[in-house]
């Protein structure tokens, strides 16, 4: 099932509590009452963790649907598009907080443990039960804190957050294995990061090469070392995926599409699209 919107947006904290100051912790039943009040689809300026306790959930993210039950937890990291789906009473906890709120506390060679936020959009974890009762129990200790706003709430907030992300992980770690915080990792992520920002105009490398203090090459190096594909490819690809994400869940039209994705030739982007998906963008919408 697609569900489309007239328009893609972001959704941030401050949309769904004007208090949040970078975390907010609440009932996932609450959080999907307050998502839904929301005029358009949104993707996210924020992390996630979700916990089911109860009930289910069905989740549609970037085109992957995912079936969420009791016990299933989940990370998405942010910029991720999804919308929600639930028949059925659900019970649990979700965590949003922001790069900023998580960053300002640690420093960048403190973080390589939870790169796997950014490094995938989704990461399941299969967890012990003794796992899931001390995800459970840090996750309340964080909503009941959250709710008090007390002296130090900020602060504690920072610590349970951090032995939670801990937590997950390393079972994240064992079971798919971990991305390892080096100094090439940090550039691409400063590159990824630039890229989420200056895709629609800037799509040359030379442009990323010299806003990071790297030649080209060496730009181009690191991305084949850490993401197999070359600098330009990851433009590329970055301006496809908001193509699909577009085409996927709004109403525009492939102009219109066209037009925000920075391209003046709508000829011309039907082509890009085709080149890299194999289909044309009117194609790609009817067999969605």
């Amino acid at each position: 099932m697609v569900i489309r919107k007239e328009k893609l947006d972001f959704l941030r904290l401050e949309n769904i509590d004007s208090a949040s100051n970078g975390i907010i912790i609440m009932p996932i039943a609450e959080y999907l009452h307050a998502k839904a009040q929301q005029k358009t689809l949104l993707a996210h300026s924020y992390y996630s963790v979700l916990l089911i306790k109860s009930g289910g959930l069905t989740m549609v993210a970037d085109k992957r649907m995912y079936a969420m039950g009791r016990h299933d937890m989940l990370s998405i990291s942010a910029d991720c598009v999804c919308s929600f789906l639930h028949n059925i009473p659900v019970e649990g906890s979700i965590v949003l907080f922001t790069e900023t709120f998580f960053m300002q506390r640690y420093h960048m060679e403190r973080t390589h443990y939870f790169n796997y936020l950014k490094c995938n959009r989704m990461n399941g974890f299969v967890l012990t039960s003794e796992d899931i009762e001390r995800c459970s129990h840090l996750m309340e200790l964080m909503q009941k804190e959250y709710r008090t706003a007390k002296f130090g709430s900020r602060e504690l907030l920072h610590n349970h957050l951090h032995s939670l992300l801990q937590l997950l992980g390393r079972r994240i770690t064992k079971n798919i294995g971990a991305v390892r915080m080096d100094e090439k990792e940090e550039r691409l992520m400063a590159f990824e990061t630039l890229l989420d920002e200056n895709y629609r105009e800037k799509r040359f490398p030379s442009f990323y090469a010299e806003r990071l203090n790297l030649s080209v090459n060496h730009l181009n190096r690191i991305c084949r070392e850490k993401r197999a594909a070359s600098c330009g490819t990851l433009i590329r690809n970055r301006i496809v995926l908001e193509a699909e994400r577009l085409l996927y869940h709004t109403f525009k039209t492939v102009r219109e599409i066209a037009i925000e994705l920075g391209f003046d030739n709508v000829p011309y982007f039907i082509t890009f699209f085709k080149a890299k998906k194999g289909q044309s963008p009117e194609e790609f919408r009817r067999n969605q």
